[in-house]
């Protein structure tokens, strides 16, 4: 138990000093109270230096605790912390001004703190000028021990700072919560928190929460890339994001300048944090015409520079604008900063990017068949390409589940829609697609414009033994020898990819049949594993060929343990009835859409 001592009426007193989560350190001020820092004094020397471009708007920026919670377990059914709110800067009073404009009521609604107990937001909070008091209504009555335990986080000012002094509470121990891995943030307003109604809801608050880290929210209102700010911490956090350049919309500074700062600071970032996956986004979605730009060209001339360099230095590059819908409702203000509902949009999306390069791919793997094992058989040739080891599980959620091989073989299984439509915007490439199912089918066309979409039957081959054949027909795989005339029998060429040939060839993917000698068709499989790519030469035809070919390819899949399947156009009849004959079991073409831009026709 954190060191504590009991006050004459029983309750426990304990410095909360010891349950700070999301902090750099403490400036000690007085006997018994602290104030918490999120910008260590160097950096903060530096931002209120003549180098700054508003020295004396940051140095205020600076002091607001952002990110900052105190975290603990108690059994307590009354909780008071000793507290003492510093008045907001000047840049706070001046967004929630611009609040009122679109919503008088909205400002009412901004909470300075949060409390969450056992992950959720908890009601029970009241502050008075020195003290924030806590009621835990189960609890209430019972003798101190006797109490149930409950996990605890305070969520201290986004938009102000705060003096901290005691916990005291009535129950029979309090333990601080361990802290976290650190996920750095850097950043202006909008990674500061404003205009979140609660300071959970600030998108690094979330983000944290979704990649179990505790976020240092280094967000400064105005700010932009400025060198020599970037910190020195006592250990390597578990990741970096960087998201500057918005401001530069107000702010007239000549190119040259925006792009020396911008290199100086990734250059600085690369050398401080070598060995910690950095994240750097580019401007979020304004409402321009809402508030056009001083400097349209300053805004415009950050994005492919911060393009070019993160690849110059081994960053993630984001774009921001995947991050927010271009949608105004999203807007607290009405033309920048987002308000709860965007903020969440933001950390969930970030989430996605930043945990297909922070998690190892093969937990993803394993988890994204947990998942698909409950789910009905609309999601087959997902599961079944990642038991095959075919491509990269991006992302794995309880909700969505996308798979990448290349950008021409993408798969995408949602059960919810807002997951799906995040997933789409963050992660998918707007080339080609396998829907599975009908949820964001449409969103698929919206967010990524793949207006042209071709439902297809999945047929699965559920039996244990392959079908009956005519073993003495020579069928085996063929080599790169046979390829010019696969490329000169294959009805559908611009199928392939480049290389794509090749490697099945290699693979021994590709069976032919031969006659006399003569080839006289082959069968392969597309890059999601499906069978396919049959076709039989107009001498050979009404032979049994196709039949017969088709039934190797099965029998070939099964001894390597796989499900055989194949999707077929509904209008292709011949095809239908070729894998009625062969006893596959057929799945509604409804299930299945393949969609692409026009430029992937």
């Amino acid at each position: 138990m954190a060191d504590s001592t009991t006050s004459g009426t029983g309750r426990l007193r304990v410095s909360s000093r010891s349950f700070l989560h999301g902090s750099v350190g403490v400036e000690q001020l007085r006997s018994g109270i602290f104030r918490p820092l999120r910008i260590t004094p160097a950096q903060l020397r530096v931002l209120g230096s003549v180098a700054a471009l508003h020295p004396g708007q940051f140095r205020a920026m600076a002091s607001c605790t952002a990110g900052i919670s105190l975290e603990f377990v108690t059994d307590a059914s009354t909780i008071s912390i000793g507290v003492r709110h510093i008045p907001a800067p000047r840049g706070t009073r001046f967004v929630r001004d611009e609040m009122a404009k679109v919503d008088p009521k909205s400002v009412s609604l901004i909470e300075d703190f949060s409390v969450e107990m056992d992950g959720h937001l908890h009601p029970y909070l009241q502050y008075f000028e020195s003290a924030l008091y806590i009621d835990i209504a189960d609890n209430t009555g019972r003798l101190p021990g006797f109490g149930a335990a409950h996990s605890f986080r305070i969520w201290l000012p986004v938009m102000s700072g705060v003096e901290l002094g005691d916990i005291a509470c009535d129950g029979s121990f309090i333990e601080p919560i361990p802290e976290r891995r650190t996920l750095l943030v850097l950043g202006d307003s909008i990674a500061q928190g404003y205009v979140a109604t609660t300071p959970a809801h600030a998108w690094p608050a979330r983000l944290g929460k979704l990649l179990d880290a505790d976020a240092v929210n280094q967000g400064i209102g105005a700010q932009v890339f400025q060198p020599y700010t970037i910190p020195h911490l006592g250990e390597a956090p578990l990741a970096v994001v960087v998201s500057y350049g918005e401001n530069y919309r107000y702010e007239t500074l000549p190119l040259g300048r925006i792009e020396a700062d911008v290199r100086a600071y990734l250059a600085e970032l690369a050398s401080v944090f070598d060995d910690v996956p950095v994240f750097a986004i580019s401007p979020l979605w304004h409402d321009e015409q809402a508030s056009p730009s001083a400097n349209p060209e300053g805004l415009a001339f950050v994005r492919p520079l911060l393009e070019e360099l993160c690849q110059a230095h081994g960053f993630t590059f984001i774009d921001g604008a995947r991050l927010l819908d271009a949608d105004p409702a999203l807007l607290a203000d009405g033309y920048e900063h987002p308000n709860d509902t965007g903020l969440a949009q933001i950390a969930r999306r970030l989430a996605y990017i930043m945990g297909d390069v922070l998690e190892d791919e093969g937990r993803r793997r394993a988890r994204a068949l947990e998942i698909l094992a409950h789910e009905p058989m609309t999601a087959f040739p997902l599961a079944e390409q990642i038991r095959r080891g075919i491509g990269r599980v991006v992302v794995a959620d309880k909700d969505v589940i996308f798979l990448k091989d290349g950008d021409a073989n993408q798969t995408l299984y949602a059960t919810k829609r807002e997951a799906g439509r995040d997933v789409l915007a963050s992660c998918v490439a707007p080339t080609m697609l396998c829907m599975l199912g009908r949820v964001a089918l449409r969103d698929a066309q919206y967010i990524l414009g793949m207006h042209h979409l071709s439902p297809c039957y999945l047929v699965v081959y559920e039996k244990d033994g392959p079908p009956a054949y005519e073993r003495a027909l020579d069928i085996r795989p063929l080599d790169r020898g046979s390829m010019q005339a696969i490329l000169e029998g294959y009805a559908h060429p611009e199928y392939l990819r480049e290389g794509e040939l090749e490697g099945l060839l290699d693979a021994g993917k590709i069976l032919g049949g031969f006659e006399k000698g003569r080839l006289a068709g082959f069968i392969g499989e597309h890059p999601e594993g499906s069978i396919g790519m049959l076709e039989v030469f107009p001498p050979f035809r009404h032979k049994g060929w196709a039949y017969a070919l088709e039934a190797a390819k099965i029998e070939s899949h099964l001894r390597q343990g796989f499900v055989p399947w194949a999707e077929v156009w509904p209008d292709n009849a011949a095809s239908l009835k070729l894998q009625e004959r062969l006893g596959f079991t057929f799945y509604p073409p409804e299930g299945q859409t393949f969609m692409n831009t026009p430029a992937y026709d």
